[in-house]
């Protein structure tokens, strides 16, 4: 008798047929994944949530326009407050450096020049106390613009390398001729610059320490000089040989390695304002764009559920949709138009303010150089013309205008003066005349207000002035009359005793410095530290409004929303 056999196993079920695919197992599986979907596209047809979508799409949007617009805000506002406070007084200061080295060989000249008579002795200690100040004035720039060195950019770092390769020095002394020992001593101080720059010493930071060395070199010469012109018991105007060509080393140190350095550190600042505002005002424009990309989104959403709620529920119009609405139309364009007065203010404060402000400065610390160019004239017959030759040239880089003589040039610099605030009338014979250019020229006399126009016309006068009382020096050198010559110089930088009169006048000098300084502050006043407090007070009301203004919207949502929801429970 054969053994039963189950149904299964004589019919072959349960294993799979050869050469075929198994059997599928998972029907029911199949079958509840399809009823999951068929029940999400059902639920996803609701009322309810399809309010919960549109609902939860707007506040997405409403949140999103609130980061955009608070990291944008962030952003101007530490833009502003980095060219207010840091950025922007830290170049300011950088050219008072220039100013105090220029001032401190200035007095040096003046000393030799005065000798050793007891009847000038208080304006040897007048001179004195003023080579105190300005070297106590350069050690305060220095710190200032080592500060600045650790807070550059690298893109500030970028731009600086190629600011003190294209910067061209400031003229030195005419007729130094170059040694083979100072060349070798040029060429190593080269090779260090590229060494510091290679170990990750910036360009600033090598000049900062160059100044910081030089100086004592160039005290130990200026010391050695006036030391010996004491000995020698030099009459006014007549210098110790000896003296003299301890001098003439010293402000070769100082025209050759001081200035030009302490002119790349006002280069350098400049780059790193320069970059400050580029990355601010870029800032400042992405941020208009992402926050009018979020307010249309947010708006869009607010719109898509008010009209789906229109249809759905027969409601003519939703009031606190339409709230919440008009509310993120006047955020988001707040917003953006805060932004664009920020980065106008901006604009102004170092275009308008900033630049002029620091034109003006270097204008007085190249005239701090020029007047002294007076005193060199005088001390030092042998190479008298050359000091003629630079001092013509450092008061076109004042106030140019195209003049080959000191004598053309006295003539039009008059002119400038009377004819302000309308250009100088053109040269006969020349072609295309720029008008009146230089650190004093660049302003734009359409954009000065009334104070500024004033200020100017004072400058440009006390200027001209100046100029009058270097023709008279140099017309009494020629006349063989060097005791009227000191007598003129000394009265162009102190105060000078009247005929018949027991009190005395400020000199030509520190009439012209102080107009300058007069106009420097009415710009920084004005104009740059202005622009940067309206900016800032235009973004400041944002860091309570933004955040109330977005909890306002949220709750508009909630409170448009929730009545419809509560309909279905």
């Amino acid at each position: 008798m054969e053994p039963l056999k189950s149904p299964e196993s004589e019919s072959g079920a349960g294993r799979p047929e050869q050469g075929g695919s198994p059997r599928p197992t998972t029907d029911l599986s199949v079958r509840r994944l399809r009823g999951g979907r068929a029940w999400a596209l059902a639920a996803l047809r609701t009322t309810p949530v399809r309010v919960w979508t549109l609902s939860f799409l707007c506040v997405v949007a409403i949140v999103g326009l609130f980061a955009a617009s608070a990291v944008t805000l962030d952003r101007a506002r530490g833009s502003l407050s980095l060219l207010g406070e840091e950025a922007g007084p830290q170049a300011m200061a950088t050219t008072e450096l220039y100013l105090s080295l220029a001032g401190m060989d200035a007095c040096v000249a003046d000393l030799l020049l005065m000798g050793t008579d007891e009847a000038l002795q208080d304006e040897r200690e007048r001179a004195f106390d003023q080579y105190e100040d300005s070297r106590e004035a350069a050690g305060d720039a220095i710190l200032e613009a080592a500060l600045l060195a650790e807070s550059k950019t690298p893109d500030a770092a970028a731009f600086e390398a190629e600011a003190s390769v294209s910067a061209t020095p400031e003229a030195g002394e005419a007729g130094d001729d170059v040694t083979r020992a100072e060349a070798d001593e040029d060429a190593n101080d080269d090779e260090e610059n590229v060494g510091a720059e290679e170990g990750g010493t910036t360009t600033q930071e090598h000049n900062i320490r160059a100044v910081l060395d030089r100086m004592g070199a160039y005290e130990r010469l200026v010391g050695e000089a006036l030391r010996l012109n004491e000995m020698a018991g030099a009459a006014p105007g007549e210098v110790d040989p000896e003296a003299l060509a301890a001098y003439r080393q010293a402000t070769r140190v100082m025209h050759e390695e001081l200035l030009p350095k302490a002119f790349n550190l006002g280069l350098e600042s400049s780059a790193i304002v320069r970059v400050d505002h580029e990355e601010g005002r870029t800032s400042m424009l992405l941020g208009q764009v992402w926050v009018g990309a979020g307010g249309i989104a947010a708006l869009v959403f607010l719109v898509g559920l008010q009209v789906y709620l229109r249809a759905r529920f027969r409601r003519l119009l939703n009031i606190p949709l339409f709230i919440a609405s008009a509310g993120t139309i006047l955020l988001a364009v707040g917003v953006v138009w805060t932004l664009g007065s920020g980065s106008e203010q901006q604009r102004i404060a170092k275009e308008e303010g900033l630049e002029e402000v620091m034109a003006l400065a270097r204008a007085g610390a190249v005239s701090m150089d020029m007047q002294a160019d007076q005193s060199r004239y005088l001390i030092d017959v042998d190479r008298a013309d050359n000091h003629q030759q630079v001092y013509l040239e450092r008061s076109q880089q004042v106030l140019f205008r195209p003049a080959d003589t000191l004598e053309d040039y006295y003539q039009r610099i008059g002119e400038v003066a009377e004819a302000f605030p309308e250009p100088p009338e053109e040269l006969e014979g020349l072609q295309n005349d720029p008008g009146a250019l230089g650190y004093l020229g660049q302003g734009d006399e359409e954009r000065l207000s009334a104070e500024q126009e004033t200020r100017l016309s004072r400058v440009l006068h006390a200027y001209d002035d100046l100029q009058i009382e270097d023709r008279e020096m140099r017309e009494a050198v020629r006349s063989g009359d060097l005791e009227k010559a000191i007598e003129i110089r000394l009265g162009v930088i102190g105060p000078k005793e009247r005929s018949g009169e027991t009190d005395s006048e400020e000199g030509a000098f520190p009439i012209y410095m102080d107009a300058l300084d007069g106009l420097i502050a009415e710009y920084r006043d004005d104009r740059f530290t202005a622009a940067i407090e309206r900016g800032e007070a235009r973004v400041a009301p944002w860091r309570w409004a933004l955040p109330a203004g977005t909890v306002l919207l949220l709750t508009l949502v909630v409170a448009g929303v929730r009545p419809r929801l509560a309909e279905y429970r």
